[in-house]
């Protein structure tokens, strides 16, 4: 069964949209980060959403923004409609030439996809290089907590997410794809980025974050509470 992505971008809220926003500035600021010393004119990114983290990446100036939802993609053309947008279903081949772009950019998609692999092998036929930001969820703190909220992976989670992975595993993914990973980063989500709502959680995050200043690579909230993964890759 599939997520039905209209009805998620139809059911938006002003404190939904606002902190897709703040969100994506600093998905974009990492992604760019990656790619700062890289040749970068033309960029496609594969479920663009309403398109905060595509019109966030400085360095392009061709931006293509493709996802499968029509209201998601009406958004985007009414917030930014510089933005190149094509209607695509991210299990099937997408609609580009080999090498047609700089970047193909997958953020927050892979765990939406039943099978990551073709889109990634997609990704990395159209595009020279591919950038990727993936959610870390298999940590402790956060399978206690599902496992208590009655939580599953799948098309009933509450963000569509089917997959659940640690670093470890989502390198695997890229790697038995047959790309090579270049350069990446593990980033926990900043305490200011935060929801407000969940005060335990925002504890937590700012007791870890303290804690991992006298670690290697964020290693409490990496094991603990997960975060992003940020990697560019190629053929």
């Amino acid at each position: 069964m599939k997520v039905d992505y209209n009805k998620i971008y139809s059911s938006y809220s002003e404190e939904n949209i606002d902190y897709v926003k703040r969100t994506g500035l600093w998905k974009a600021k990492n992604i760019c980060k990656l790619i700062k010393d890289e040749p970068a004119e033309s960029i496609l990114e594969v479920g663009t959403g309403r398109g905060d983290v595509l019109n966030a990446c400085y360095p392009f100036k061709l931006k293509i923004g493709a996802d499968i939802s029509e209201e998601a993609l009406k958004q985007h053309h009414n917030m930014y409609s510089t933005h190149k947008l094509v209607q695509i279903d991210a299990d099937k081949p997408l609609p580009f030439s080999n090498n047609e772009v700089d970047f193909v950019l997958l953020c927050d998609i892979l765990e939406h996809v039943e099978d990551p692999k073709p889109l990634l092998r997609e990704a990395a036929r159209v595009g020279k290089n591919v950038l990727l930001k993936i959610p870390i969820e298999d940590a402790i703190l956060l399978n206690i907590m599902r496992k208590i909220n009655k939580v599953e992976y799948g098309p009933q989670h509450p963000s569509g997410h089917l997959h659940c992975w640690t670093i470890s595993k989502t390198q695997n993914i890229i790697e038995d794809a047959g790309l090579k990973i270049i350069r990446s980063k593990f980033l926990p989500m900043p305490v200011d980025l935060l929801e407000k709502k969940y005060l335990l959680k925002n504890i937590t995050v700012s007791f870890l974050s303290f804690a991992d200043i006298f670690t290697i690579n964020n290693f409490f909230s990496r094991i603990l509470i997960g975060g992003s993964y940020f990697a560019v890759a190629r053929k």
